[in-house]
Formats: structure tokens, C-alpha cells, sequence
């Protein structure tokens, strides 16, 4: 750096040299400048800033083998999202790629999550961050904060096609204990993984007289869109508006419209039913 200096007086005192009476004054300001400059430098060493990064909060990572590659409608996207209690938008949020393949594994890493948060959940949200349908959760109140452990969420093989989020995420949680999950099912009607899907689409209601549980691309003739909307109450003999109210009463607007769109997103059938 010295040298550069030295090396820069140099050149100056060879311009002064040819400068007129009037600006040489100006050059001599230059000179002098320059040489406070010089006077102040070291060895040409300069001090490098180092910025540290908060590790404060906690980590948590989630594992998840993919299965079911059925894309979810863009308006929608997989991810790791924090939650603080009683807000049903994400505070928090690592999005699932949109590239990944049958029966490959993908991690995310959440870090620097704030004690604010209350729930870690694997999750569907919607473009605004809010909460459509839960796949897994975990309290963060289980977990010492100043531990500085990452906190696991290794989920296995788990079916994120639109179908398999609503059984995770639905069936299981809300319906099953009438259809199929404890040794009966309601109206004929299961809906335990393995089962739902062939007895619901394009399937006639048993309690409905000339509807079917779901038409394929039509959610507004489906059963299931009747029941669940505002004013499907008295439908069928069960209110099951009221137990979805209380089952997702945050967000059962946007689970209404998520189920809407797996069901006008079904291929019609090949021979077409009649709905009257």
C-alpha cells in the first residue's frame, strides 16, 4: 500500500513540475492530501469485518420421503412453517421444492425460530401463508429453547398428492371415527387410507337419493361440498358442518375451497353420471 502511495506522489511532483503559478496551489493541496493518506497507512494489511449471525431460537428440521407426485393447484404449497397461537398465518415458513420425484427424500432446515412460535407444522398453505391443512405438528413448548438441539421431524413416506393431504390431514383427524375407524362405518362409508377415495368419487350416496359423494370436476353437485357449506346442515340427518366447524374452525373457509379444487380438479369420468 506504501509502495502504491509512493509511487502515486511520484507521478504528482512530475505534473506540479509543469503546473502554472495559479494551479499549482491546487496541486499542492492534492500533494498534501495524498500524503496524509500515506502517513496513515501500515503494512497494506486492512482489517476484514466480521458479522455475527443469531443462533438464537430454535432448529428444527424435517425429513419426509415423497410419495403421491399429483401436484398440488399453484395457488397452494407444501412447506415447514411456524405458527404463533392463535394466528392462523405462518410466521414463519421453508417451502417443499415443487421438482421432487416419486420416492425421494427431502429434508428442510428451519432455523432461528422465535419462542413467539407455538406450533411447528408440516403443512398446506395457500399464496397468503395461511393455514389449510395440517400433515403433522409438534408444540415447541415440549423443547428447551437454550438446549441449541435440532429438533426432529422425520415423517417417513407420506403421500402428498391433493387426495393424500385431505386423508392426513381430514379423514384421519375428523371423519374416520364414524366412517371405518372404529370397526363401523356410517352410511356405508369408509374413509380410512386405502379406502376413501374409491367410495367417494363418482360413488352414489347411500342417505342421498340421486346425488353422488363426489362428481368428478363438479364440486357444487357433490355431496360432500353440500355438507360441509354453510347452510349443508340439514342436508342429512348428522350436522357434519358443525363437526368440521369445530374440527377447523380457523380455517374451514379455505379447507372448504381446497377440497373444491381437488374436486374439480378430477377427471370426469369416462361414462358421464347423471345428477339431477
Amino acid at each position: 500500500m506504501i509502495k502504491y502511495f509512493n509511487h502515486r506522489l511520484h507521478r504528482l511532483s512530475v505534473v506540479l513540475q509543469g503546473c502554472s503559478h495559479n494551479s499549482c496551489k491546487l496541486c499542492k493541496l492534492w500533494v498534501l492530501l495524498v500524503a496524509l493518506l500515506s502517513a496513515g497507512c501500515d503494512s497494506g494489511d486492512i482489517e476484514e469485518k466480521t458479522y455475527a449471525v443469531s443462533d438464537t431460537g430454535y432448529v428444527v428440521k424435517l425429513t419426509v420421503r415423497i410419495s403421491g407426485t399429483e401436484a398440488l393447484d399453484r395457488k397452494y404449497t407444501l412447506a415447514l412453517a411456524g405458527f404463533v397461537s392463535g394466528d392462523n398465518y405462518a410466521k414463519v415458513q421453508q417451502s417443499l421444492p415443487t421438482d421432487i420425484g416419486e420416492g425421494e427424500t427431502v429434508s428442510l432446515v428451519m432455523s432461528n425460530v422465535s419462542e413467539q412460535v407455538s406450533t411447528v407444522e408440516f403443512v398446506v398453505t395457500n399464496r397468503r401463508r395461511e393455514r389449510i391443512v395440517t400433515l403433522r405438528s409438534i408444540s415447541l413448548a415440549d423443547y428447551d429453547v437454550n438446549a441449541k438441539d435440532t429438533i426432529r421431524l422425520d415423517l417417513g413416506t407420506v403421500d402428498l398428492s391433493p387426495f393424500g393431504c385431505l386423508q392426513q390431514g381430514v379423514f384421519n383427524v375428523a371423519c374416520i371415527q364414524c366412517h371405518g375407524g372404529n370397526g363401523r362405518s356410517a352410511a356405508s362409508l369408509n374413509l380410512t387410507a386405502g379406502q376413501a377415495l374409491s367410495q367417494l368419487v363418482d360413488v352414489p350416496s347411500t342417505r342421498k337419493e340421486g346425488m353422488f359423494r363426489v362428481v368428478s370436476g363438479d364440486a357444487q353437485q357433490s355431496l360432500l361440498h353440500q355438507i360441509l357449506a354453510e347452510g349443508g346442515e340439514e342436508i342429512l340427518h348428522y350436522n357434519h358442518t358443525e363437526v368440521a366447524s369445530s374440527q377447523f374452525k380457523d380455517n374451514l373457509s379455505a379447507l372448504r375451497s381446497f377440497i373444491d379444487d381437488w374436486i374439480n380438479g378430477l377427471a370426469p369420468p369416462a361414462v358421464s353420471i347423471f345428477v339431477p
